[in-house]
């Protein structure tokens, strides 16, 4: 009975050590697993290269490409494409620019008895080559705002993306040849355009750069419009009607505008003219406006391509005139004024500089007369100095009430 228990114990350590024998491979074979993790990791015009994920007991993988027609091409004729299960990297080469493939990669395994077992095939990727990096293209700016630039571009063959920098700063990436962009009021700037092939799992093969320079927003709003303190506005109605208006180019501007264009209103809001100019000077005479007044504003332009892009228009400023004055001796220390009304006036302010030749002349306001006044006796000229005056008319509009700015005067000598 004991020889009998020992022979079926030793019948059963050899059964087990066959099955153990003959499956070795077949147990290999069943632990094939399928390749994950597959990206692409770098794109040429003519080649891409893409990793996975090592499998543990691979001897090493076979990648396998399409050109989309469903047919999958292996990359060697040798016994795997990529030997060593921690070699998870492969470039593939000849292959055509901004153009689409599939690729699939599978775990290829050694058995026992010294022959190959094929893994499942992983999830296919679609990779992508790189646009032609010699693709000619060209950028044109074929708009501007205050805060905007717009410019299109060449389409580039293949490519469904594009990236688009705006002074070496990425701004946005689109599908379409044209884009605006959101720039400071002013500015300068240079543009790069990227052309890409985009794949479905987001990979960017980039091609060559598309370069242009000086693409300007338009310009900021210019500043002291008809500003006599600048040196801005030149009225003086005792000679002619003319009036010369001046505005001062903005100091954030990166550029000197093109121009500007200068609008010119009616006290009451009706625009009497439009003018243009290259310089930050005008000249009008409008018979209109004559003891009147008008209201102006200025804006300046850029010229792209020959279209003018304007900038943003300067608040309106109210231009009235002085009154119209001459003067005449009428006693030993006393001069006259008589002036010409002005329209809308409610009063005058009358003012006197009793030595205008003096280094620092000195004014008074030396009287405030209602609007049916139209002459004023001083009696405190001193002999031997130049008395000088001017009138400045005070006027109401609606609601509103304007003053006109002290431009020139009158002067006598009081011999």
């Amino acid at each position: 009975m004991k020889n009998r228990n020992l022979s079926i114990l030793k019948a059963f350590i050899f059964v087990m050590m066959a099955v153990c024998f003959f499956s070795n491979g077949t147990l290999k074979a069943s632990a094939a697993s399928e390749v994950k993790g597959l990206t692409q990791t770098r794109s040429e015009e003519d080649s891409v290269t893409v990793s996975w994920k090592s499998l543990k007991n691979a001897y090493g993988y076979d990648v396998f490409i399409s050109s989309g027609n469903g047919k999958y091409k292996r990359l060697t004729n040798k016994t795997c494409d990529v030997v060593g299960s921690k070699n998870t990297k492969k470039k593939i080469s000849n292959l055509t620019s901004s153009r689409t493939y599939y690729v699939v990669v599978k775990a290829v395994y050694k058995k026992e008895n010294g022959k190959y077992k094929i893994g499942p095939a992983g999830k296919r990727l679609e990779v992508v080559t790189s646009p032609s990096k010699t693709a000619k293209s060209t950028i044109k700016q074929i708009k501007a705002t205050p805060h905007y630039i717009r410019f299109k571009w060449d389409k580039v063959r293949g490519a469904n993306r594009y990236i688009v920098y705006v002074n070496d700063k990425k701004k946005a990436v689109v599908k379409k040849n044209a884009v605006s962009i959101r720039v400071r009021t002013g500015s300068v700037n240079n543009v790069r355009v990227v052309p890409v092939k985009r794949s479905s799992s987001g990979f960017m093969a980039k091609g060559g750069n598309i370069e242009a320079y000086d693409f300007y927003s338009s310009p900021k709003r210019p500043k002291r419009v008809a500003a006599f303190r600048y040196n801005n506005l030149l009225w003086q109605p005792t000679e002619s009607n003319t009036v010369t208006i001046g505005w001062t180019k903005a100091a954030g501007d990166k550029y000197d505008p093109t121009g500007y264009q200068m609008e010119v209103y009616s006290l009451e809001g009706r625009r009497l003219n439009l003018y243009y100019s290259t310089k930050t000077k005008l000249s009008i005479n409008i018979p209109s406006v004559e003891n009147k007044g008008f209201k102006v504003r200025v804006r300046a332009y850029v010229k792209i391509n020959g279209k003018k892009y304007f900038g943003k228009w300067t608040d309106m400023q109210t231009v009235i005139p002085q009154a119209k004055i001459s003067m005449k001796r009428t006693g030993r220390n006393s001069v006259e004024i008589n002036w010409e009304s002005v329209k809308n006036v409610t009063k005058y302010h009358v003012y006197a500089c009793n030595d205008i030749k003096a280094e620092k002349p000195e004014w008074y306001e030396v009287a405030t007369v209602g609007a049916g006044t139209n002459s004023y006796e001083y009696n405190n000229c001193i002999e031997g100095k130049y008395t000088a005056m001017y009138v400045i008319p005070e006027v109401q509009v609606g609601r509103n009430t304007y003053k006109a700015s002290y431009t020139w005067h009158l002067y006598m000598n009081i011999e």
